[in-house]
């Protein structure tokens, strides 16, 4: 495995294509989680890109590093290596109840995409998206990373067309956008309502939001360490985030330049309060095309919930035996029951923000861990 090792760049397309669509769920595509983490921010919200970019590479290296080198059983032995037995063993429990509760918010996703655009009722999105989300799960890991690593790209080139093309046309409300977010002077906003925020400002934002996602990736990333070449999956994830950020920031710009602009045939629902405040952005290019747009985001939100609900299955049964698949409908359809009674906006605030204070802990645990192999290496030598 010297340095002269083969990389196959279809392989690192498809790894950086699972990172890509992992990272880019319900909260991503619709818009929300950019809003909460990002826009609510103004010009701060590059901060918080930068804050994302430097601690999502950081540990998603640790991850497949642990992964390639110990060989994990399981992919969530990962938080007993950085953490020790029995912080370890809580992140393990914990990663796992948060992966389960993040499904609640794709059915909430899912229920809130195809009711904004077509006026469908709330449940018909929850139920398609749980029936293919069990489908999938049940077929098995491999099956899923292909699934998963082909939507990915897709959504990302959407989401910045849907971002370049605001911009291009309404660049020039960038300055009123941010003044706006600065005054808080939102259209429609009720005594004292402003827009949702993830944290009380951008450093907690941005720690937040690469802590939620840590919680996602630790086991996902290193199982993919144990599986694939160190060479190809680190380039596929330096790639996937480089992509990531990109859409970040070109979708923060395209909000902030709109964000009291109104849902079509809506007088109380703008960008900055909407569910999916990316449909108003996608009906405001062409109205027909927010239709095809929620499809996609419908497609974004199924990529994510995959994972998530394969986690707690696969933590307490072994995958493609009859209780794995037992377990999985379960889930399942628990997860349907709760993501269909708490409103989309909420479930994304609560659930994300919480978590992401657990994850920031973790990086610390990480850094401590990183340091200390560095000492003992040096006394070793």
């Amino acid at each position: 495995m010297g340095s002269a090792e083969k990389v196959s760049w279809k392989r690192v397309l498809i790894l950086a294509g699972a990172i890509i669509a992992f990272t880019i769920g319900s909260g991503f595509a619709t818009g929300q989680e950019i809003i909460q983490y990002y826009t609510a921010y103004g010009v701060k919200g590059l901060l918080v890109i930068l804050v994302f970019l430097v601690a999502f590479l950081y540990y998603n290296f640790n991850f497949a590093k642990a992964g390639a080198e110990q060989k994990f059983e399981k992919g969530n032995d990962v938080y007993k290596h950085f953490c020790g037995k029995y912080v370890g063993t809580f992140c393990d429990y914990y990663s796992t109840l948060f992966c389960y509760m993040s499904f609640f918010v794709m059915v909430g996703g899912a229920s809130s995409t195809l009711h904004q655009e077509y006026g469908l009722p709330a449940w018909v999105g929850g139920v398609i998206l749980t029936a293919l989300a069990v489908l999938t799960v049940v077929g098995g890991l491999n099956s899923m990373v292909d699934a998963i690593g082909a939507v990915g790209p897709v959504i990302v080139v959407l989401c910045i067309a849907i971002g370049v093309i605001t911009l291009i046309r309404d660049g020039g409300d960038i300055g009123a956008g941010l003044d706006i977010i600065k005054n808080a002077a939102y259209e429609g906003a009720a005594n004292g309502e402003t827009i949702k925020s993830a944290g009380s400002n951008w450093l907690v934002s941005g720690l937040s939001y690469a802590g939620f996602v840590l919680l996602w990736f630790a086991s996902f990333t290193a199982a993919l360490g144990s599986n694939n070449k160190k060479k190809e999956l680190n380039y596929g994830i330096i790639g996937g985030t480089v992509a990531v950020c990109v859409a970040i920031a070109v979708v923060m710009f395209a909000q902030i330049s709109n964000i009291n602009t109104p849902m079509i045939g809506s007088s109380d629902t703008f960008v900055w309060n909407a569910d999916i405040p990316n449909l108003i952005l996608a009906a405001k290019i062409w109205k027909p095309f927010s239709a095809i747009f929620a499809i996609i985001v419908f497609a974004g939100i199924y990529t994510t919930a995959v994972p998530l609900l394969y986690n707690p299955a696969s933590r307490f049964a072994k995958e493609g035996t009859s209780q794995f698949k037992i377990l999985t409908i379960v889930l399942g359809v628990l997860g349907l029951i709760v993501g269909l009674f708490l409103p989309f906006r909420v479930l994304v605030n609560i659930i994300y923000v919480l978590n992401g204070y657990v994850g920031a802990v973790l990086i610390l645990f990480m850094i401590y861990k990183n340091i200390k192999d560095l000492m003992n290496k040096k006394k070793a030598n």
